[in-house]
């Protein structure tokens, strides 16, 4: 027993940390609706019911998002999509999803973080402050207070870069320590991918020009980029089919880079927290005065830590970049993301540095106290941001951030109540987000003309707000039907989107040629009477190959896993 809980209090605390943060949030039953909470709910509801239901549609919306077809989870995070899902139905209403849901972000972004830290060859309690520290960092609990994917991307993080500091430190690539992670965080938020697999490199190159093996070490890199293919083909191929064959409206571009680029200080910019700019500067001196005495593969965490705050920050060139690349607005669309990479490899570094001893006692005494009041100040500000979250769930308003939201009742008890019920598409009702992301627009689109032709404003009118006599339910195959009653021939637009695979059935007959909006809404002749429209995606052959070579994937990982449990299981007996 005892030495159960020598292994498990550090991670225990960490829980523990978590759940005080958390705790108004806990004590008031309350939900905090942040900037991307409504746009997310959507997508989570809509698994949530597949998977009740049993009506499976991987690529069309046909619960969430005002039962539109739209093509979101496919596109964006489809295993966190499903898990959350799934989550969402064990809670029972969203106020449990999202304690659960915050409280196992939390726990997991600085246990990995912990993980990390311990296998830099820091202590265990100042790997305990580096967990914390992260943990509890805006990266993290932009999850917690604002349910953006950035953060919930960011808990796994240090997990795929665990595999880089292997490149490093042992000069050499686990295949599946570094698959694995890079699968789970590519099913999770695209973007942090990339960012991370970009972290990765510095990583590789050190570890290449050192190895004695460099066949080997490169045929690993491979196997393992292989592997992740193959487990993430549904995201990566489905994304290229979309994108290939229709004009998928991409995210709003950022026309102005550098507002959303981080500074330590100045207007118009994302201000990097004072109390983390201490610890870049201190971490920074630190590394610089010992540089000498360091060694190369801590120099490499904190030179990439260094590079990625840089390509970040006000001082990398990116509206020089945007003025001649304009594309670069709709990838990156803000900078501040590869900060994400930062915390971690600087947080890493500020261990590094506590852990150090210093000859003057006196010294050690300040670093102590230094620390202390540095997590006691992250701490303070993050419950500070939850207590702000509480705060406005009790406001007039209920939401924090009403960018782009649209009330559809005045009533804000009725909101708050929803948010209890275990009704969970009651509130998606009351509340909607006119964010138009994938939607098959029917123009080309540029940086320059995105808001010329007013996305966000025509979804709203034609998909929200057009509803009309028009009734939407799912029929036993996962199909979307529409019924309305007409008592002339005229044309009518429906509150639904089609892509180029998207089928309609109308009366009873296959129509190919549909009339379509700017924004892909249909356009159908009624007949007199009674009308049945029924909407469903029918992908290529090489498309639903995909989803299989993905499935299959997965079984074989998970049946490696067992097995190898099982051997270990049975040779220790």
């Amino acid at each position: 027993m005892q030495k159960a809980i020598k292994k498990l209090w550090p991670y225990l605390l960490i829980s523990l940390v978590a759940i005080l943060i958390l705790l108004p949030q806990i004590v008031t039953g309350s939900y905090i609706l942040g900037v991307d909470s409504i746009f997310h709910m959507n997508r989570f509801y809509e698994a949530a019911m597949q998977i009740k239901t049993g009506h499976f549609s991987y690529f069309l919306s046909i619960y969430g998002y005002q039962q539109s077809g739209r093509i979101i989870n496919a596109l964006y995070g489809p295993l966190a999509a499903y898990f959350n899902g799934l989550l969402l139905i064990i809670a029972g209403n969203w106020v449990r999803f999202q304690i659960l849901s915050s409280l196992s972000v939390m726990i997991i972004g600085g246990s990995l973080m912990y993980h990390l830290a311990i296998r830099t060859r820091i202590s265990k309690i100042y790997s305990l402050v580096v967990a914390i520290v992260y943990m509890l960092s805006y990266i993290v609990m932009g999850w917690v207070v604002g349910n953006q994917f950035t953060g919930l991307a960011a808990a796994l993080l240090p997990w795929l870069l665990n595999a880089g500091f292997d490149m490093v430190d042992y000069k050499k690539i686990n295949v599946l320590r570094l698959a694995i992670p890079m699968t789970f965080i590519l099913q999770t938020h695209i973007m942090t991918s990339l960012i991370g697999a970009l972290a990765l490199i510095p990583f590789f190159i050190i570890g290449y020009l050192e190895t004695d093996n460099r066949r080997k070490m490169l045929l690993n890199a491979i196997y393992s980029v292989l592997i992740t293919l193959c487990l993430t083909a549904n995201v990566w191929y489905g994304m290229i089919q979309i994108d290939f064959t229709n004009h998928a409206l991409p995210v709003a571009p950022q026309l102005d880079m550098n507002s959303d680029s981080i500074a330590f200080f100045g207007h118009n910019v994302f201000v990097l927290p004072s109390i983390y700019s201490l610890i870049l500067i201190l971490t920074t001196i630190y590394f610089l005065y010992n540089w000498k005495k360091i060694s190369t593969y801590r120099r490499i965490i904190f030179v990439t830590g260094i590079l990625f705050f840089w390509i970040s920050s006000t001082f990398f060139p990116w509206q020089f970049l945007d003025n001649r690349f304009p594309s670069i607005s709709y990838l990156i669309q803000m900078p501040r993301r590869f900060t994400v990479i930062t915390f971690v490899l600087l947080i890493i570094c500020f261990g590094v540095m506590i852990n150090d001893l210093f000859k003057n006692k006196w010294l050690n005494y300040v670093k102590y106290l230094g620390t202390f009041v540095i997590v006691v100040l992250i701490a303070l500000n993050a419950a500070k941001s939850v207590q702000n979250g509480v705060k406005a769930y009790f406001s007039p308003e209920v939401v924090q951030n009403d960018y782009n939201l649209n009330y559809h009742t005045y009533d804000t008890d009725k909101v708050r109540r929803s948010l209890s019920d275990e009704d969970t598409g009651k509130v998606l009702k009351y509340l909607t987000k006119s964010t138009p992301d994938y939607l098959p627009v029917q123009y080309k689109v540029t940086p320059f003309n995105y808001f010329n032709y007013h996305p966000y404003g025509s979804y709203t009118e034609q998909i929200i707000d057009d509803s009309g006599n028009v009734k939407k339910h799912v029929n036993k195959a996962g199909h979307l039907i529409l019924t309305w009653h007409s008592n002339n021939n005229d044309k009518i637009q429906l509150p639904i989107v089609k892509y180029k695979d998207s089928n309609i059935i109308l009366n009873g007959k296959h129509i190919s040629n549909v009339s379509l909006t700017n924004i892909g809404s249909v356009i159908v002749h009624s007949k007199v009477g009674e009308n049945q429209l029924e909407l469903y995606y029918h992908g290529s052959k090489l498309l639903i190959m995909m989803l299989w070579i993905t499935v299959i994937s997965w079984i074989i990982l998970i049946s490696y896993t067992m097995y190898k449990y099982l051997y270990k299981l049975k040779k220790a007996l």
